[in-house]
């Protein structure tokens, strides 16, 4: 065999190896770049849903209680003298925590509380201790009646009933126990997290046969919004109802 036939062979020879190693290499180079576009996509699919579920935490609101006007007596001109409220506290699934009657003066019904509220960033990556608005349901009254002679609804400086025991419980207790000077003492307010802590109050004139739902926001304040006829009714209790007389 002459000598250029065994340089072409080899050439080929050559030719053929390198081809085979650059469809090696792109095939490598190939199947790398889909795994990493996978990997990509799932790094994306994966932000995208913690980004959802953050959305979800910080616009989240939750019922804190169930108002129906039962009653109210008016006077010879018609004017409402009084309104009778039954005041039902819900726990975090809507079920039913606690019912008490009121008879308030007037036709405009207030209710207040103590909420403390921490910074979006707990409540949206849903920080076990701070991640949602906390409310202790304080009194009820009316325009008639001042806020100091209100009927009491939660105790002040306790966990709310339907709270989590443990330490969620335990990190409430200190919340309520010192709310005061965390409503006012920033620094102290800054070691607990908390962004405000404060008193609000919501109120509207009524009337009876209305229903409203008191709402709090997981990273805002309460909110006192009416419902339709056709919502659910919640159970009674068998104990008797503790009614509250209008105080003189």
């Amino acid at each position: 065999m002459s000598s250029w036939i065994r340089t072409g062979i080899i050439a080929v020879a050559l030719s053929a190896a390198v081809l085979l190693s650059v469809a090696l290499v792109l095939r490598d180079m190939k199947q790398k770049t889909i795994d990493e576009l996978r990997q990509l996509n799932a790094e994306m699919s994966e932000r995208l849903v913690q980004h959802q579920a953050m959305i979800e935490r910080l616009s989240r609101s939750r019922r804190v209680a169930h108002l129906r006007i039962t009653d109210q007596a008016t006077d010879d001109e018609g004017d409402v003298e009084s309104t009778t409220v039954e005041f039902i506290e819900l726990d975090d699934d809507g079920g039913e925590l606690g019912r008490q009657t009121f008879i308030v003066p007037g036709e405009v019904l207030f209710v207040d509380a103590w909420t403390v509220k921490f910074e979006p960033a707990d409540v949206a990556h849903g920080h076990p201790l701070r991640g949602r608005s906390l409310c202790l349901l304080r009194r009820i009254y009316s325009e008639s009646l001042s806020a100091e002679d209100g009927f009491p609804i939660d105790t002040p400086g306790a966990v709310p009933p339907g709270y989590a025991v443990g330490d969620v419980s335990r990190f409430e207790q200190r919340l309520w126990e010192h709310f005061w000077t965390l409503a006012t003492d920033w620094r102290a307010a800054q070691s607990m997290g908390v962004r405000v802590a404060q008193g609000e109050a919501v109120y509207k004139p009524v009337r009876a046969g209305q229903r409203y739902e008191l709402v709090i926001d997981a990273t805002g304040g309460m909110n006192l919004t009416p419902i339709g006829d056709d919502s659910p009714v919640l159970s009674r209790h068998d104990a008797d109802e503790d009614i509250h007389p209008t105080p003189r």
